[in-house]
């Protein structure tokens, strides 16, 4: 996290923004109006520890991204400690009900960061499952079963592209070129052309 001053000007931008590159990628994008600038580094590690705040290895965090972007390492300069955690999601499931109980967000579908959907779907589950509750409130088993049938295929979908994109920012070679040619031309608003499934509707 840095303040707003301790971002280059020339870096500042006041959206998100995303670097790609092989096995890795940097997302920076503000918070609290501009006040605040939130940086997120992305690699694949051998290194695993348990938790969401453990202290990260800066030197691992330099080896991975070595090489990169002068305007990535200008940004990872600005930064004096790291927190790290690991990243997991599982195969989709259709059924995350048993008698009245029921799951939703990641409890019921734990999906990768790549496309910012996890609170996402965990606010439209839960709108689902009001719905479903106020249509059959004398009958849960019901409700969540129409619940789970109303949510489970939007759900999957999303933890699968997830996988893709990230293979997609994470790609090497031809597949690193062919993503640079199908993103780098596009406005921000054409960026969301494909993911209209994604973005109109639950």
């Amino acid at each position: 996290m840095l303040t707003r001053e301790e971002v280059p000007e020339d870096l500042w931008r006041p959206d998100v923004i995303l670097w790609a590159g092989p096995r890795t990628h940097l997302v920076h994008y503000p918070l609290r109006r501009g006040e605040i600038y939130n940086l997120v580094a992305v690699f694949h590690s051998k290194r695993y520890v348990e938790g969401w705040n453990a202290e990260a290895d800066t030197s691992e965090l330099w080896a991975h991204f070595k090489g990169q972007r002068p305007e990535v390492l200008r940004m990872l300069e600005r930064i004096e400690t790291w927190r790290m955690w690991v990243l997991c999601d599982r195969e989709p499931v259709k059924d995350w009900s048993k008698g009245r109980v029921t799951l939703l967000g990641d409890a019921a579908h734990p999906m990768l960061q790549y496309l910012a959907q996890g609170a996402c779907m965990a606010t439209e589950d839960a709108v689902w499952l009001a719905d479903k509750i106020a249509e059959n409130p004398e009958d849960l088993p019901a409700a969540f079963r129409a619940y789970v049938q109303q949510r489970y295929l939007r759900t999957a979908r999303v933890q699968i592209m997830a996988r893709v994109y990230g293979d997609f920012y994470h790609a090497r070679g031809p597949a690193a070129e062919l993503r640079n040619q199908m993103l780098g031309p596009r406005s921000p608003e054409e960026s969301y052309d494909g993911m209209a499934w994604l973005y109109g509707g639950m």
